[in-house]
């Protein structure tokens, strides 16, 4: 199986099967935001499903990468007549909402996994849930009108032990 990409829209329909892109590419770098980027031909008359905020699944032969979601401020064209895509995994959903004004929890009696879920608690459409956490620190957190992926990756930063985000798009 060649390199494969799947469009679906925001609510996960699956639209098109972009047998024409090419220069396909992915950054998966430790504990951070990752990255994709792919190029169709300026003429595949898919383009039109490559809109802003719809999502990709990427393929790397027989094994799926992982589900991205295309940026609106990064299509370039280019003289060949291609257009490029870049994207950012769908953990970038989490900087779609806001945890607005102040906002204090963790501290004596409360752990990570606490703190975890009152982060994703405040998510307005409910796209994740908090699976297995293994720690259980008691540190005590605040934020004031900081995203929720901000907030979340701030969580372990005052571990002294090394971590590895996971997650589950299938």
């Amino acid at each position: 199986m060649d390199n494969i990409i799947r469009v679906y829209d925001r609510n996960m329909k699956k639209l098109a099967h972009l047998e024409n892109a090419c220069a396909i590419g992915y950054e998966l770098p430790l504990n951070e935001l990752w990255t994709a980027h792919f190029t169709l031909p300026a003429d595949d008359p898919k383009n039109i499903y490559c809109q802003p905020f719809y999502f990709v699944e990427i393929y790397d032969g027989s094994e799926r990468v992982e589900l991205f979601r295309i940026m609106p401020s990064t299509l370039t064209r280019n003289t060949q007549g291609e257009i490029t895509y870049c994207c950012e995994h769908v953990l970038a959903t989490l900087l779609d909402d806001v945890l607005f004004k102040y906002h204090q929890t963790g501290g004596i009696g409360v752990g990570t996994t606490t703190v975890l879920r009152y982060i994703l608690d405040r998510q307005i459409e409910k796209r994740w849930q908090l699976g297995v956490c293994e720690f259980d620190r008691r540190f005590e957190y605040k934020w004031e009108n900081e995203n929720l992926l901000a907030a979340s990756f701030s969580v372990p930063q005052c571990f002294n032990e090394d971590y590895m985000w996971e997650f589950d798009t299938t």
